[in-house]
């Protein structure tokens, strides 16, 4: 991640939260806690942060993305790191590939499992390939509910929370703690990107918190991530490939070691090719 993304991370951590420790912004960011304490320094020299005892904290009054906030590393950092796309553009991206991976996808689900569908558009196409299946699934994705809404051999659970109109999702903590009192089977997670050390990245700390919660209840969990996803873009930290059991993607065996290396030899992440 450049450092002008980092910047932008940690001024919306700090505005949601009010204090962060370096310790969690470390977690959340993906970086060591050095690059963390030197990102801080900077910030609070511009006068956009205030350093507290073990983190951060935003001065009163701060605005993120102040206006005045410029610099080499501020400079673009609203192109690197932009709210996401619309729905209907992303999902005629690259699509042929989305359908692949779904289709390997789906081969992973048992009919009668509670299946965790998250809200990209690869994983919109893999709720597609189970249409027909007889399945409890678990979504925070309208377009999810459109595909399988009339269909009689699914039964849909639909999460609650704050409405997203660009990706027609919900999102934040109410989706989260929906999770939380689930039992689920099977999840299968989009992501932004994946970092060279296996880390996977989201645009925006919501989104990145629901997959968090769906990790920790899932039964077994498969990472959908086409070609473009290494490394592909976001701030956040949702989880790693430690955590995932399965990584479905049309990125060929030598390009996977080439970018991950020693973070799927040493995890026991399956990798799936289509």
């Amino acid at each position: 991640m450049i450092r002008a993304a980092r910047f932008r991370a940690v001024e919306q951590l700090l505005a949601e939260r009010s204090v962060v420790s370096t310790q969690q912004l470390a977690d959340e960011l993906g970086v060591s806690l050095v690059t963390v304490r030197r990102d801080l320094d900077t910030l609070a020299s511009q006068g956009r942060i205030e350093r507290v005892f073990g983190g951060a904290r935003l001065p009163a009054g701060a605005t993120v993305g102040r206006a005045d906030a410029v610099g080499p590393d501020s400079l673009g950092a609203r192109d690197t790191e932009r709210p996401d796309e619309p729905f209907a553009q992303v999902l005629e991206r690259n699509q042929e590939a989305k359908r692949q991976i779904a289709a390997r996808a789906a081969q992973l689900v048992a009919d009668g499992e509670t299946v965790f569908i998250d809200i990209g558009t690869t994983a919109y196409e893999l709720a597609r390939a189970l249409q027909r299946r007889h399945l409890t699934v678990v979504t925070a994705s309208l377009g999810v509910v459109d595909l399988l809404g009339e269909d009689d051999g699914i039964d849909l659970v639909l999460l609650g929370g704050e409405y997203n109109s660009e990706y027609r999702c919900t999102h934040g903590s109410h989706v989260a703690d929906s999770l939380s009192a689930l039992q689920i089977d099977r999840a299968f997670l989009g992501c932004a990107g994946v970092s060279d050390r296996g880390l996977i990245r989201d645009t925006d700390t919501r989104q990145a918190a629901v997959k968090q919660a769906t990790l920790r209840v899932a039964g077994s969990t498969a990472l959908l991530a086409a070609a473009d996803k290494f490394p592909g873009t976001g701030a956040f930290t949702a989880g790693s490939l430690a955590h995932v059991d399965h990584l479905v993607t049309d990125l060929d065996a030598s390009s996977i070691h080439a970018h991950l290396g020693s973070a799927v030899e040493s995890s026991s992440t399956e990798v799936l090719h289509t």
